[in-house]
């Protein structure tokens, strides 16, 4: 089997030496095609934004209605809050050892809550797949809503499966193929289990 090269590691090894400042690796980073482009990425938010507040306000009285319990309210909150918290963490680990003092990285991140899944930055995207739900008593949850939320499950799996197949493992080849099957993608809970595995 074809061994897959890392296309930073040169990138990374300037950087420790001081051969190269963090600007200048960024800059690198973008002529290497290396840097997610998300411009793509408005397209699904306009539908979402559509489908869940004014069609949904509009059409409610005539679409079926779904009220939700205040305890399945509450626990969707805490998820938010804390894939808020993973994002945020997972961001500021980009900052601090990515290499380039940007949300872009040329060292692959493998501990904090990259031990546990590999897109842990998804919290953010839990908001808007949960809120609809949330907010149900204040905005009508309909089909409407359901296909919005729908809109953002499959935008965020394709943009997660795009940015490996495209970047990571270009990015750092072999290294990132082996990260990938000690690590899900987004499962939490398996991610748990595996690292309980592999202490």
């Amino acid at each position: 089997m074809e061994e897959r090269e890392s296309k930073v590691k040169d990138l990374e090894e300037k950087l420790q030496r001081g051969e190269l400042t963090p600007k200048e690796a960024l800059n690198e980073l973008r002529k290497r095609g290396l840097v997610e482009h998300e411009k793509w990425e408005i397209i699904p938010w306009i539908i979402y934004l559509i489908l869940w507040l004014p069609f949904n306000i509009l059409f409610s009285d005539k679409l079926l209605t779904v009220h939700f319990p205040l305890v399945v309210i509450c626990i969707l909150s805490a998820l938010i809050a804390l894939g808020i918290y993973l994002s945020v963490w997972s961001t500021r680990l980009h900052y601090k050892k990515g290499g380039i003092k940007d949300d872009q990285t040329v060292t692959l991140i493998k501990d904090g809550p990259y031990r546990v899944m590999r897109h842990p930055a998804l919290g953010f995207m839990l908001l808007p797949i949960l809120l609809p739900i949330v907010l149900s008593s204040v905005i009508p949850f309909t089909p409407l809503s359901a296909a919005a939320m729908t809109v953002m499950i499959v935008i965020t799996h394709y943009g997660c499966w795009k940015e490996e197949k495209e970047l990571n493992i270009p990015k750092w080849g072999d290294e990132y193929l082996r990260y990938m099957k000690k690590v899900p993608r987004f499962n939490f809970i398996k991610g748990l289990w595996n690292l309980r595995e592999r202490r």
